[in-house]
């Protein structure tokens, strides 16, 4: 018997099963051209499996949706004293005496959520695993002799009840002084040893969300392009999301609501979204459990006025439930979930996601910008937030034009991502919507050749623009007609084309 597409061969020691430690030998071996692999050759106890191909982003998009309805758990320090951005808290405080993950999993699976998300290092800083390259977590405690791992019984309760799990992480951490401004190569490692513990040690994490980036740090400083390689070279199929508070999919694989802040998905959205909110609307510390919480929302609020309404409109409810000082949900709030799953069955008949487009699966960063009239930084700061945005703006008869720098030239450049003007909560701007372009990209700044022209319509969504692929440096975006006689940009984002 011969095969001649992708095998996965797996040797193993002759009736020692099947496990990581007692794995002999993992090799892939991919077919080239005609050639093939004699099965009747290899070695008894060797086993060949077609290796399965891997899923699109927008697979994982379409999948990420279907669960419909999940737990977001916060939960830490916080949880015991102090508020959500207060640095140097008293960990030692932390003591959930009655830690019980399973039950948090049990609630969820009566819910009928399908997945769970853990904010296992919020803005305090505080890590609810044991961090090598911090003293700031639950390694550093009295609460089991330092040998507690939030983290690790999050993810195995979870993943025993057929759950799929993801981690809440904050990049904004008060305690390590990464905040807004300049962020040191060291800050910016310590960032990327704690995803990579996360990511390695963990198992399989479908879904990073992120909080304190884009509205906080901006994604220049803390270098998107940097983030989304590192968590996909160890998670391919990690979903990332990031609260960049815009209605689109820039610089993240899915778009996120707060809703405690006032946003909520437009009834015309066709993006995979998510709809967060927190179960209580009384008490607690920001999104962490206090003991004055209350408020409760009801079965039919969530089922009717939530779930039934969203997932028409391809959105996920995210649905923040905080544990309590003993390490337990309230059994008020097991009650409502226990309620809720009584209540709710999904729509099954709902029309599939429509396609996506393309997509920046692999953005370089912007260190500048030029522009021929306004300020070309506001177009390219990487910085968004709901209260109010930076944009830049056109002044003067058009064509004006932003030239972006990637800072050095990439080979592959072939995809421009324009976000239109936007106004505080979250609100796309009609106002300054380029409707015609020319894109155009050089090496050294000086020789522009011309990459693609188009129309786009006049509206606030984000728009895309593919060329080449072609090798550059600096890409410029020229506005030649826009909506009100002025241009406007919120966010421009450039990308590979592989």
């Amino acid at each position: 018997m011969r095969w001649t597409s992708r095998l996965l061969l797996l040797s193993f020691v002759t009736g020692a099963g099947c496990s990581r430690g007692n794995m002999d030998a993992i090799e892939v071996l991919s077919a080239v051209d005609s050639a093939a692999v004699d099965v009747g050759a290899l070695d008894a106890g060797t086993v060949p499996i077609d290796a399965a191909p891997q899923p699109t982003l927008e697979d994982l998009q379409r999948d990420y949706i279907e669960l419909r309805f999940g737990m977001l758990l916060h939960f830490g320090v916080v949880t015991y004293t102090g508020n959500w951005s207060q640095p140097n808290l008293p960990i030692d405080q932390f003591n959930p005496t009655k830690l019980d993950a399973g039950q948090w999993a049990d609630a969820a699976v009566a819910a009928k959520m399908k997945y769970g998300i853990l904010s296992v290092k919020h803005i305090d800083g505080f890590a609810l695993w044991n961090s090598q390259i911090s003293d700031f977590d639950v390694g550093a405690i009295p609460w089991r002799n330092g040998k507690g791992d939030v983290v690790r019984e999050f993810v195995e309760a979870f993943r025993a009840r057929g759950l799929k799990v993801g981690f809440l992480y904050a990049m904004w951490d008060s305690t390590a002084g990464i905040d807004t401004g300049s962020v040191s190569q060291p800050q910016l490692n310590y960032i990327k040893t704690q995803l990579t513990e996360l990511l390695t040690n963990y198992g399989e994490i479908s879904y990073l969300l992120f909080t304190g980036w884009a509205w906080r740090m901006g994604h220049v400083a803390i270098p998107y392009q940097e983030i989304r390689q590192l968590v996909k070279s160890l998670q391919p199929n990690c979903l990332l999301f990031d609260q960049t508070q815009l209605a689109n999919l820039w610089d993240t694989d899915g778009t996120v609501y707060d809703e405690v802040l006032g946003g909520t998905v437009p009834a015309d959205n066709t993006l995979p979204a998510t709809q967060m909110n927190k179960i209580n609307s009384s008490g607690g510390v920001d999104w962490f459990w206090a003991p004055d919480i209350g408020g409760l929302a009801t079965p039919a609020g969530v089922v009717q006025d939530h779930l039934q309404k969203l997932e028409a409109r391809w959105t996920n409810y995210l649905l923040n439930c905080p544990p309590n000082r003993d390490g337990l949900l309230d059994q008020s709030m097991v009650d409502t979930l226990t309620r809720v799953g009584a209540a709710w069955a999904p729509n099954l008949s709902r029309a599939p996601l429509s396609s996506q487009g393309p997509q920046n699966e692999f953005p370089y960063t912007i260190i500048g910008a030029t522009a021929t009239s306004g300020t070309a930084a506001d177009a390219v700061d990487g910085a968004t937030n709901f209260h109010g945005y930076t944009a830049w703006g056109s002044s003067g008869p058009l064509p004006q034009s932003v030239t972006a720098d990637l800072g050095v030239v990439y080979p592959d450049v072939g995809l421009l991502n324009y976000v239109p003007g936007y106004q505080p909560n979250e609100t796309p701007d009609f106002g300054g919507s380029i409707t015609s372009y020319a894109i155009s990209t050089s090496a050294d700044n000086v020789t522009f050749a011309l990459a693609t022209t188009g129309t786009w319509l006049s509206s606030g969504t984000m728009k895309t623009a593919v060329f080449g692929p072609v090798p550059a440096r600096y890409v410029r975006l020229e506005a030649r007609a826009a909506t009100g006689g002025n241009a406007a940009a919120t966010e421009i984002a450039v990308g590979a084309r592989r």
